[in-house]
C-alpha cells in the first residue's frame, strides 16, 4: 500500500515496464450516482492516455471490476511535496514551479484544468529536479457550463481544496468560464509559490482549528491574504506570488501560466535595454528610521529607495513626487535616457500610490507603468500590484516588488504586444 487519499487506497503493484499505482475507490464513489460520475471522470483521465506530458500522471487503465471502480498509473518518483517543504532547496523552488506551470498549461491547450493544484499533489523527486502532477480525478472541462456531478442539481459544490481556492470558486461568485479557470488555475500556482516559500502549507493555524468553525475558515481564507516574504528567495518569485494571490480578480486575471515558467521571458534582455544591468541587488539603507504616517511620506520615501537602485545601476534619472487625484495618492516619476542627449527621449517609469480605509488599518494600493520608445513611438505597459496594510516598514518591501516590476514590464513594453500585464 502506497497511501491513502479522500476517496480510495493506492497500491503499489509491479508490472513488466516497472512499478504502476493501482487506485481501487471506495464503495461510496464505485457505487449509485457518485460512481456513474466517478465512472466518467474515470474515463475522462485514461482517455489522456500515453500523452506525453513528463510532469503529469500518466493513467493507463480504469474502469470497473466486480463491485469497485479502478485506476491504473505510473508511479511517480520520489515524495509528496507537502511533506518535503522543509527540505527544498531555494535555488530549486524556480524549477518545481516551472514543471507544475508546464503541466497546467499542457491541460489548458487540451480544453482542461486540473482543479486542485497544490502541493499535497505534487510529487518530486529525492533530488527535487523532477515533478509530478497527481489527482486528475478532478479534471474539468474548461468550456463545460455543467461539470461532471459538480453542478448538477444546481448544488454547486466546490472540487477542490478550500484554502488554495480563490473566492470567486470558493463561493460560487462567477459563472463557469475559461475565464473563471484561469483565475483558479493562477492562485492555486501562487498558492503553490506560497508553500515553497513560506516552507508551510497554506493557512495552517487556522486548518488546524478548521474543525470548530469551518465558516469561519473559509471566510478567513477568501478575506485575508497570506503572508508571502522571504529574504532568501528571489524577489520576482515573492512577487509572482502575491499577485497570483491577490484575492482581486481583475487584478489577478492579468497574470498567465506562461508568467511561472522558469525563464524570465526575455527579462534580463528587457531590463538590459533599458540600462539595467541583469541581477538585483540590495538596496541602500536609508538613514534615520522609517515610519511613514501618511500617503505623502510613504510616497518620498518610496522614491528616495527607488531612486537609490537606479543611481546604483549608474543612471542619473530626473525624478519628481507630485500628488495624484487627492491627498491620499501621489504619482512618483523618474526618467532617464542612455545616451546621454538631453532632448533624446527617456524611458518614463511611473508609480502611483494611494492609501484608503481599511479594516483593520489603511490599505495601500499601487499602479507601475514603464514608458518605452522604440523607433520614435512610445510603448507603454501597466500592472496593478495586490493591496498592502499600511505599516511602518511597508516602504521597505513595497519598494523592493515596485523595482520587481520592472522586469516583466520591460519585457512586455519592448515586445509585439502592449496594454496591461
Amino acid at each position: 500500500m502506497l497511501g491513502r487519499g479522500g476517496t480510495a487506497p493506492v497500491f503499489l503493484i509491479s508490472s513488466p515496464t516497472g512499478g504502476r499505482a493501482l487506485k481501487i475507490l471506495d464503495p461510496k464513489y464505485s457505487q449509485g450516482d457518485l460512481g456513474l460520475h466517478t465512472k466518467i471522470r474515470i474515463k475522462m483521465q485514461v482517455d489522456l492516455g500515453d500523452h506525453g506530458c513528463p510532469n503529469l500522471i500518466v493513467c493507463h487503465d480504469g474502469g470497473q471490476f466486480e463491485d469497485r471502480l479502478f485506476l491504473l498509473m505510473n508511479q511517480a518518483e520520489g515524495q509528496e511535496l507537502e511533506k518535503r517543504l522543509l527540505d527544498v532547496p531555494r535555488d530549486k523552488i524556480r524549477g518545481i514551479v516551472d514543471q507544475v506551470a508546464r503541466a497546467a498549461i499542457f491541460l489548458r491547450e487540451r480544453g482542461l484544468t486540473h482543479r486542485d493544484l497544490k502541493s499535497a499533489n505534487v510529487f518530486v523527486s529525492d533530488d527535487f529536479k523532477r515533478v509530478t502532477v497527481l489527482d486528475l480525478s478532478v479534471l474539468r472541462e474548461i468550456h463545460d457550463p455543467v461539470g461532471i456531478g459538480t453542478d448538477h442539481d444546481n448544488q454547486l459544490p466546490v472540487v477542490a481544496t478550500s484554502r488554495y481556492t480563490p473566492p470567486e470558486y470558493l463561493f460560487r461568485l462567477q459563472l463557469p468560464s475559461p475565464e473563471l479557470w484561469h483565475g483558479v488555475d493562477v492562485y492555486q500556482l501562487g498558492g503553490l509559490l506560497h508553500d515553497l516559500i513560506m516552507r508551510e502549507p497554506m493557512f495552517s493555524d487556522e486548518y488546524a482549528s478548521a474543525s470548530e468553525n469551518r465558516y469561519r475558515f473559509a471566510w478567513i481564507v477568501a478575506t485575508v491574504d497570506p503572508v508571502v516574504r522571504a529574504a532568501d528567495v528571489d524577489g520576482d518569485l515573492v512577487l509572482l506570488a502575491r499577485r497570483a494571490l491577490d484575492k482581486n480578480w481583475e487584478r489577478r486575471r492579468h497574470l498567465r501560466l506562461q508568467d511561472f515558467l522558469g525563464d524570465d521571458g526575455g527579462q534580463t534582455q528587457s531590463l538590459a535595454a533599458i540600462g539595467i544591468a541583469a541581477g538585483p541587488r540590495p538596496l541602500l539603507p536609508l538613514d534615520g528610521p522609517v515610519k511613514p504616517a501618511v500617503a505623502r511620506d510613504l510616497a518620498r520615501r518610496l522614491e528616495s529607495r527607488v531612486r537609490a537602485y537606479l543611481t546604483d545601476r549608474a543612471l542619473l534619472p530626473a525624478h519628481t513626487v507630485t500628488a495624484g487625484d487627492d491627498d491620499w495618492s501621489w504619482v512618483l516619476k523618474w526618467a532617464w535616457n542612455l545616451s546621454g542627449d538631453s532632448g533624446a527621449d527617456r524611458t518614463q517609469f511611473i508609480v502611483t500610490v494611494a492609501v484608503r480605509h481599511g479594516d483593520p488599518s489603511p490599505r495601500v494600493s499601487t499602479t507601475s507603468r514603464l514608458i518605452v520608445w522604440v523607433d520614435g513611438q512610445p510603448r507603454e505597459a501597466a500592472m496593478d500590484l495586490p493591496e498592502e496594510n499600511l505599516t511602518d516598514d511597508l516602504d521597505e518591501e513595497l519598494s523592493r516588488l515596485i523595482l520587481f516590476t520592472l522586469g516583466p514590464l520591460s519585457a512586455k513594453a519592448l515586445s509585439a504586444f502592449e496594454g496591461e500585464i
